[in-house]
């Protein structure tokens, strides 16, 4: 039994964002009704690379929903989504604020209407004079400061290499449903549950943020390494690259042991974190230069042994046969028109399981019959 069984959800959300949070919604057992553009559909369905009806992104973000096409500004499919409003325990959106309220759809009109509805957007700015700015997840790790911490020193910004602000806008959107949905359990009514892809990046720099308010430096672009760590970061050996992280003192002196190096524990450049921020190049450099003797392999099952955070840098094809990822069953195979294809389930588990798949990505306006049929009670 999954906790959001019986709960409803009206989808109309496109890209990324808003879709990855109703996915969480629906991994947790709510129906999700999709509404998308007749002969169009998310644009998500063309993100490269595509196949059959569907994108990477879109097979990624839209498993256990159905679909049904809706336009908007038709007459007659605009009554039915008011049927479908009043049948939903939730109406998720990722549409600009102006256009909404264009078509009667903003959260005033929505909550007069349908008082225990739960209203949940997502924006790229969030509400203000920037409300109706578009905003794709690259612009706003600009916006957000993220850009300015990502990269190596010296070279051009760059972004986190996921669409993090996207992701994570929909994971804050998901749980602010499931906290209205308790809300609306003890008061009856439901509320406007909203996040913007600006605020989370916002909140993602929190130590930036917290760092400046204490000494007025504006933090720089730091590669792998830690402002408040080291050594923390990768690290050259032999054949590769060895993913290496040390927050505390007596992990430095394990690390130290480990190397063969226990003079360095003593140096007074490395006695303290404090010290081995202030000289992490030099750390580097004589890490790296006992690492280059020896392959990856050997430095990872060596510092592993000694209790030292170590890892190899993994690439996709890696990850997807990790052994310890199947051993927490991590991974979902989900069915899509080429066949299936492996998909990390939501990262939580609920007693011994995850939630898993009850429906593949559907077709576009696959449930259109369906989902009238059930808004009009028919």
């Amino acid at each position: 039994m999954l906790p959001l069984e019986g709960i409803r959800v009206l989808d109309l959300t496109l890209n990324i964002a808003g879709p990855y949070g109703t996915m969480i919604l629906a991994d947790l057992g709510a129906d999700v009704l999709k509404v998308e553009r007749p002969g169009v559909g998310d644009d998500a369905r063309r993100m490269a690379p595509v196949a059959g009806e569907g994108s990477a992104y879109f097979y990624a973000i839209n498993r256990n929903k159905r679909s049904i096409a809706l336009d908007l500004g038709n007459e007659g499919d605009r009554a039915r989504l008011d049927r479908l409003l009043g049948q939903a325990d939730v109406f998720a959106t990722n549409l600009l604020p102006g256009k909404l309220r264009a078509r009667g759809l903003g959260y005033d009109p929505v909550h007069e209407r349908f008082p225990r509805l739960i209203y949940a957007d997502i924006g790229g700015y969030g509400d203000g004079p920037e409300e109706d700015r578009p905003g794709y997840d690259m612009v706003l790790q600009a916006r957000s400061g993220l850009m300015s911490v990502t990269g190596e020193p010296g070279r051009p910004p760059v972004r986190v290499g996921v669409s993090i602000l996207d992701m994570g806008a929909g994971i804050w959107l998901a749980l602010g449903v499931l906290a209205a949905l308790r809300l609306r359990e003890r008061t009856g009514r439901g509320t406007r549950v909203a996040t913007s892809l600006l605020e989370v990046g916002a909140a993602y720099m929190a130590y930036d943020l917290a760092a400046f308010g204490l000494t007025g430096e504006v933090s720089q672009p730091r590669g792998s390494g830690h402002p408040a760590f080291a050594p923390y970061g990768v690290f050259r050996a032999l054949d590769g690259w060895v993913a290496l992280g040390v927050g505390a003192d007596h992990i430095f002196a394990r690390l130290a042991e480990a190397l063969g190096r226990d003079e360095w524990v003593g140096d007074f450049r490395f006695a303290t974190n404090e010290a081995r921020v202030a000289n992490r190049d030099a750390l580097r450099d004589l890490i790296e230069t006992v690492l280059s003797s020896a392959p990856v392999v050997r430095w990872v099952e060596d510092l592993r042994a000694a209790g030292v955070p170590v890892d190899e840098v993994a690439d996709v094809a890696r990850v997807s046969t990790d052994e310890q990822l199947g051993a927490v069953g991590a991974w979902l195979d989900v069915p899509f028109e080429g066949g299936t294809m492996r998909q990390a389930g939501l990262p939580v588990r609920l007693g011994d399981g995850r939630p898993g798949v009850r429906r593949r990505p559907p077709r576009l306006g696959e449930h259109t019959d369906e989902g009238f049929e059930e808004g009009e009670g028919t």
